[in-house]
């Protein structure tokens, strides 16, 4: 892997249902850019899981609806390199839902905070969260 994304301190995970766990992993890899940090397979008690720092994607059993997502508005994500990952995300043809909204611009005391959102190929929406210096 070439690109990875530098997870700040945060959440410690969010669960996705997905339809298919092999694609979504490739995504969540080589477009965002984060790192597998555990995987589950065949076992007879729990559905297929692939881990990352803060988000679980689930294997979907055999028709289960996951189009619609319930009261689950957005995960965010803590990153230090915000830039980098939306020319990744763009370079692969994803693009923000919206543009990139600073909350702060700092100096004031409060660290400068910048949000964007984007969604995976399943349509979850994902939102980074940037907080640079005071």
């Amino acid at each position: 892997m070439t690109f990875e994304a530098k997870l700040a301190p945060g959440n410690n995970h969010t669960a996705f249902w997905v339809r298919d766990l092999e694609a979504i992993e490739k995504f969540y890899v080589e477009v965002v850019g984060l790192r597998i940090v555990s995987q589950r397979r065949n076992s007879p008690r729990n559905p297929d899981a692939t881990f990352f720092t803060g988000l679980q994607l689930l294997r979907a059993p055999t028709g289960r609806d996951v189009s619609t997502k319930g009261v689950l508005d957005h995960v965010g994500i803590n990153v230090a390199n915000m830039d980098q990952i939306i020319a990744n995300l763009a370079a692969n043809g994803v693009g923000l839902d919206g543009s990139i909204n600073v909350a702060n611009p700092g100096g004031n005391g409060v660290p400068r905070v910048r949000t964007a959102f984007f969604a995976d190929p399943e349509g979850n929406r994902i939102e980074l969260i940037e907080r640079g210096q005071v």
